[in-house]
């Protein structure tokens, strides 16, 4: 049998196959209900131009500024586009959260578990949630969602966990008139938790005319956040495993450490500063002040301080860093009050610490990202 007619025979085989298949299904399948479209008209098909990524970007800005019924708005919207994006209807049911919509949040919050969301654990401490939490229709929801999770984890048997060795990757923007044989400041930035750097290397639009490298690495632990969305943490923990929280933590820091290194080999670097947002801005504060001998400062953006991961003989050893640290008064993620007691507990040790507050939520706005580009160039 020559080529074409095996293949026309095994196209054959595979269509009568799933005929058959259709054929034992018509009478469970019931076809969805749509509108009538004009599948000649030229303007059918318009929706598909629709950028739905700057609709994403949209309702998340909206979100870190505050705006929740707007954010509400645009997430609506772009689900209409994407539907089995759980991520993001989860972050829709965090918005009815923030706006006191209980019965909302609950519905939104189980068509994300439906669409692949399980973080149930994220849930239970989520503060976007604080207003609706202890409501019947919404506290019942999450137990139900909670036993629904864990049915369908099932038993897995014991749990043991091992380091090994990977590839991570690094975003990097460079000035438009770079010359490699010139000397360049390096600032190393560490998104948030659930973020990726293929989003947080976006804050280089925000600077005006940059003259410095910017670099945002990965974060190693990557997480389902619903659909075929993933979120990325700089640590990681697991009910099943004690202890396993303080071994990521540690390496995560020591990974940020070689990509410093590995930059420093790759590039002229003068000075080298440390950037972080929320999770992010944990992580450098830790990394920064226990290796503060790469560092000449830190930019600490809607995070905190954790006193108790880094000693006092630590935090007096590394007081010759620089620190920028900027926060939100409506952060209601992060609250305020942790970037000033950041603040007034590192110029208690000596540091050179510059605070900036700016009207806005979770967010690391334009205005907020010229001014620490002014603090690192002057």
């Amino acid at each position: 049998m020559n080529t074409i007619s095996r293949f026309t025979l095994m196209l054959f085989l595979i269509c009568t196959a799933l005929a058959g298949t259709a054929t034992a299904q018509d009478e469970e399948f019931v076809p969805p209900d749509i509108d009538p479209v004009d599948i000649y008209a030229l303007d059918s098909g318009d929706f598909l131009d629709l950028n739905i990524a700057d609709l994403e970007r949209a309702a998340w800005m909206a979100y870190s500024d505050g705006e929740w019924e707007t954010a509400a708005g645009y997430y609506l919207t772009y689900l209409e586009h994407n539907i089995t994006d759980g991520s993001n209807i989860y972050n829709l049911a965090c918005c009815y959260g923030l706006l006191g919509e209980a019965e909302l949040a609950a519905m939104y919050l189980e068509r994300a578990v439906l669409n692949g969301f399980t973080d149930m654990e994220h849930v239970g401490w989520d503060p976007d949630f604080d207003s609706v939490r202890e409501t019947d229709v919404f506290s019942l929801k999450y137990d139900e969602l909670v036993e629904l999770v864990d049915n369908q984890a099932g038993d897995t048997g014991d749990i043991h966990f091992t380091m090994a060795a990977t590839f991570l990757h690094c975003n990097i923007m460079v000035p438009e008139d770079f010359d490699p044989n010139e000397t360049y400041t390096l600032i190393v930035g560490l998104h948030g938790y659930g973020s990726n750097p293929d989003r947080f290397i976006g804050l280089w639009d925000r600077f005006d005319n940059p003259q410095f490298i910017w670099a945002t690495p990965r974060a190693p632990y990557p997480f389902s956040s619903g659909g075929d969305a993933l979120g990325f943490s700089w640590n990681h923990w697991d009910e099943r495993s004690e202890g396993l929280w303080p071994r990521t933590q540690r390496w995560s820091q020591n990974y940020v450490a070689d990509v410093v290194e590995d930059l420093m080999e790759q590039y002229n670097i003068g000075e080298v500063y440390l950037m972080g947002f929320s999770q992010g801005c944990m992580m450098a504060y830790t990394t920064g002040i226990q290796n503060h001998e790469l560092f000449d400062g830190l930019v600490c953006f809607g995070g905190w301080l954790d006193i108790d991961w880094v000693s006092d003989e630590e935090i007096e050893a590394a007081s010759d860093l620089r620190i920028f640290i900027a926060h939100g008064t409506g952060d209601t993620m992060v609250e305020f009050e942790s970037g000033t007691v950041a603040r007034d507990y590192l110029e208690g040790f000596g540091y050179d610490v510059t605070f900036y507050e700016f009207d806005g939520a979770h967010s690391v706005p334009e205005e907020a990202c010229l001014a620490w580009q002014d603090w690192i160039e002057e």
